[in-house]
């Protein structure tokens, strides 16, 4: 066999498996998202995820601070710098703005918390890469649920800490061809939205000040996939996060 036959064999056989591994992670990730429409039509607000907590007494003897939203919300782990609060996670993956708005009553108001850190809208966002011809309703949608989760929480008497939606990070080579870059831009829509939140006992926490870089993306060390952080990440929003709840009136516990 001469040297460039080899070499033709060897780079067939390689695109062959580069080509299997690249149908088998596409399947994997078809199959994800058909458990997830399963789970989706069985549980369409998600009040399984923390049904075994909602079911004991609401915390005692310290005010709480519950972190609510997707799954953003969900991996962040309780800021250890937030001695003077009992931390409550309500944050439930893959969640919209409207899953989550239909929780308050669920997941919030049975805690009466002194404060409610909100973390949602990417997942709406995301829609957009494909669904384009609804971008404009999509981000209506998201900005309208995005103020009644406010004014519910706030409703229940809590100070609400609204955090601006972080950047998508670097797409994996995957995604690429199922992506627009329309996404980034309704993100920033939204974020230049969000103040129109701000006011009494609503407050605004600047995720990107706290995570990108100077392209304005999220900086890679902090990024576990273009969604979502590692713990690093997570201590830089803590860093921004922690002096804002610091600098509230002292709150009282909660009261049922």
């Amino acid at each position: 066999m001469t040297p460039p036959t080899r070499l033709r064999r060897v780079a067939l056989a390689t695109l062959f498996l580069a080509s299997l591994a690249g149908n088998a992670a596409l399947v994997r990730l078809w199959t994800r998202e058909v458990q997830r429409s399963h789970e989706a039509r069985l549980d369409p607000v998600g009040l399984e995820v923390h049904a075994a907590d909602r079911a004991k007494p609401p915390p005692a003897g310290r005010p709480v601070l519950v972190l609510f939203g997707d799954s953003r919300a969900a991996m962040w782990p309780t800021p250890p710098e937030l001695t003077g609060y009992t931390v409550v996670n309500r944050g439930i993956g893959y969640q919209t703005t409207a899953q989550i708005a239909l929780r308050i009553e669920a997941d919030v108001a049975p805690l009466h918390p002194a404060v409610v850190v909100l973390e949602a809208g990417v997942n709406d966002l995301k829609e957009i890469a494909d669904l384009p011809e609804r971008r404009s309703q999509i981000v209506a949608d998201c900005e309208a649920n995005l103020r009644l989760i406010v004014e519910r929480c706030r409703a229940s008497g809590a100070t609400v800490i609204v955090m601006s939606v972080f950047d998508i990070g670097d797409l994996p080579v995957w995604r690429r061809p199922f992506w627009s870059d329309e996404v980034p831009a309704a993100v920033r829509e939204v974020n230049a939205f969000l103040p129109t939140l701000a006011g009494d006992h609503v407050l605004l926490l600047d995720s990107g000040a706290a995570l990108d870089d100077d392209r304005g993306k999220v900086k890679p060390a902090y990024q576990l996939d273009f969604l979502h952080l590692v713990p690093a990440g997570y201590d830089a929003l803590d860093a921004r996060l922690v002096p804002l709840v610091r600098g509230l009136p002292a709150p009282s516990s909660p009261t049922p």
